[in-house]
């Protein structure tokens, strides 16, 4: 029994001293650090320091002093005594100041508390004028001068002293004479009874003065989607060197030297982030300069990556006469298109395009196409067909009898407006031999789609006019299901005609294009109705709007009408 007592005992001392070890082993391996706090900055005459209680297993703080959120002051120490050496700040200014630590590991823990401090030392005033006139001394102006403290104001051209006093009243006065001589940058430097440098202004005498500069291009501001961004600007002569600094939340996430061309530069696309917004600061110095820089600004909000738009065929893939040139484009205007016309998916290897081509026989065609900075469109796939059929068009005018013009353009309700039009789309396209059906105003949407699928329409077409909230935007646009939707081309084909004859055609801001319904309007939805399109003509609600339409119905509806002819023709 004795034994056996023994035998368990040293087992369990064993077992102990293993358990300890693999403890302390797996603590050397993964040191966690304990929590710590910042407790406060000591003021000596000859240093400041902080002190930070020590967090078990740090083998360094990392400390962060903030003005107005911005870092001003960074610092590494192995100790949890800090000296803040060379900590300089403006008199009263309110600091924050903020401490990691590390281990071994490089991980990081934050203390529990940031730090309050207003640095109290005398400093220069910051706003004087950095330029010195000529045959004038140099005045330096101190706040928070303490008349009971002690300074030495020292004056230096690079590390050769040309100047040094004590420091008796507020207004610190350097000769001309001293620095007449001289050209280029000098430092003033304050120092406290004990030797501390506590405030430094840079001044510069007989310099090259670099030109008031002036933003042309973008603005004060740009709202753009990710993609490169132009900037050109005047001024900035005698500049050798121009900064660019990209702030996000009063963060600079960016810093890097451009090297313009005739005062023009691109900042790449590589350097934002999509749903940002940023101030954007370009700098022109001489040398090093900075403090008499100039500079320009601007806001830029950044938003997300576009997608290139899908490519649309000039022609109807479905039925169409053999020889018929066909060409590819996109909406996307600095796009390539990439094709294949054997059924095969397209890729960066395949054929690229850049001339129509005829249409011998059945082919099927897929194509893609791409842009830079922005996503690959969709692939579309059109199976041409050799084939003589005469078309079968839907027009669907709206029967919102409710919608009323602006006042006084002559525009009624969208309901009589737009079979007005209709009247002039109906008229053309049965001229030209196809077949046309309309819709009963007093029906639905649900009668209107199963009579255009009854009777086989090769395209359906719902007309209606627009309106804004504030009754202010303009413009034409037309929807269809989606990027791949079969009435992608001629949805497409009618947009781009009918805004060449829009009044507002020169102004981006009222290009509203082709838009996707992904399944939210019923004349267009693939599931309702095999190939259909709405086209909001332009905003009854616009003065300038309602009245193009009301003065050129004819002229509209033959345009729309045109565009449905060349494409099945």
């Amino acid at each position: 029994m004795k034994r056996k007592i023994i035998i368990v005992c040293v087992l369990l001392l064993i077992f102990l001293n293993l358990s300890f070890f693999v403890i302390g082993y797996l603590s050397y391996l993964d040191p966690q650090l304990g929590s710590f706090q910042i407790e406060s900055v000591v003021e000596m005459d000859k240093f400041l320091a902080l002190n930070v209680t020590p967090s078990i297993n740090a083998t360094k703080y990392e400390v962060k002093i903030k003005k107005d959120d911005q870092v001003i002051y960074e610092k590494e120490e192995s100790s949890n005594a800090i000296l803040l050496e060379n900590l300089e700040a403006d008199h009263n200014d309110e600091l924050e100041i903020q401490v990691l630590a590390f281990n071994k590991n490089n991980e990081m823990k934050e203390s529990e508390n940031t730090y309050n401090y207003v640095y109290k030392d005398a400093s220069f005033v910051k706003n004087q004028d950095h330029l010195v006139s000529k045959d004038r001394d140099l005045s330096l102006t101190i706040d928070g001068f303490d008349p009971n403290e002690q300074y030495v104001l020292r004056l230096f051209y690079g590390k050769k002293v040309l100047y040094q006093s004590d420091v008796l009243e507020e207004q610190a006065i350097v000769p001309y004479d001293v620095i007449k001589d001289y050209s280029g940058r000098l430092n003033a430097e304050l120092y406290n009874k004990a030797g501390r440098k506590i405030s430094t202004f840079t001044f510069y005498l007989n310099t090259p003065i670099v030109g008031k500069m002036s933003l042309l291009e973008p603005g004060s501001s740009l709202s753009t989607r990710w993609d490169d961004v132009e900037v050109s600007f005047t001024g900035g002569t005698n500049a050798n060197h121009f900064y660019l600094e990209i702030w996000t939340n009063n963060q600079m996430v960016q810093e890097l030297e451009v090297f313009p061309e005739e005062n023009h530069f691109v900042i790449p696309a590589e350097l934002l982030s999509e749903n940002t917004l940023y101030q954007v600061v370009l700098k022109a110095v001489y040398e090093d300069y900075f403090e008499i820089a100039e500079q320009i600004s601007f806001e830029l909000d950044v938003k997300e990556k576009e997608t290139t738009n899908p490519v649309y065929v000039s022609h109807n893939p479905n039925f169409i006469q053999k020889g018929t040139e066909v060409s590819l484009q996109t909406q996307t205007k600095d796009a390539t298109i990439y094709y294949t016309l054997d059924g095969s998916d397209p890729t960066l290897s395949s054929l690229v395009y850049t001339n129509p081509f005829v249409i011998n026989h059945d082919v099927v065609l897929k194509t893609y196409a791409v842009s830079s900075n922005r996503y690959d469109s969709a692939m579309n796939t059109y199976s041409f067909q050799i084939q003589n059929k005469t078309p079968v068009i839907y027009l669907s005018p709206s029967n919102q009898y409710n919608n009323y013009g602006v006042n006084g353009s002559g525009y009624t309700t969208e309901k009589a407006m737009m079979n007005k039009l209709t009247d002039v789309i109906e008229t053309h396209l049965k001229n030209a031999g196809f077949i046309v059906y309309r819709n009963n105003p007093n029906g639905d949407i649900n009668a209107w789609n199963g009579v255009s699928n009854a009777v086989g329409a090769d395209f359906h077409l719902a007309i209606h006019s627009n309106g804004s909230t504030n009754h202010t935007a303009r413009g034409i646009e037309i929807h269809i299901d989606d990027a791949t939707a079969a009435s992608l081309s001629i949805a497409t084909n009618i947009y781009e005609n009918l805004w060449q004859i829009y009044p507002g055609n020169t102004n981006p801001l009222y290009d509203r294009g082709v838009k996707y319904a992904y399944g939210s309007l019923g004349e267009v939805n693939e599931e309702y109705v095999r190939n259909g399109a709405l086209i909001e003509v332009a905003f009854h609600d616009n003065m300038e709007d309602a009245l193009w339409m009301v003065q050129n119905l004819e002229q509209i509806g033959q345009n729309i009408a045109n565009s449905i002819i060349s494409y099945y023709n």
